[in-house]
């Protein structure tokens, strides 16, 4: 899991099928102190997070898939969860 604020959406013209539907949203890892660091990331949103929302990035690309039901589905990172 990646701690990490939600900086923005991520919208598709053309997509992967599996990714139909998806709300994906563009999220900055936070260090240990909160800052900002390293690249941005997109993730698929299973909670309904909201611009400048804190939250957990889950990498596990297999987990990702399952939640979009296509095992060969290109998706990684997903939101694992919102940070209170």
């Amino acid at each position: 899991m990646i701690p990490a604020i939600v900086v923005g959406h991520a919208v598709s013209s053309h997509c992967h099928p599996s990714l139909k539907g998806c709300k994906m949203l563009l999220c900055q890892s936070l260090d240990a102190g909160g800052n900002p660091s390293g690249a941005p990331m997109v993730a698929i949103d299973l909670f309904g997070a909201g611009m400048h929302s804190k939250v957990f990035v889950s990498t596990d690309g297999v987990a990702a898939r399952h939640f979009v039901h296509d095992v060969k589905s290109p998706v990684r990172n997903f939101i694992q969860g919102v940070i209170d």
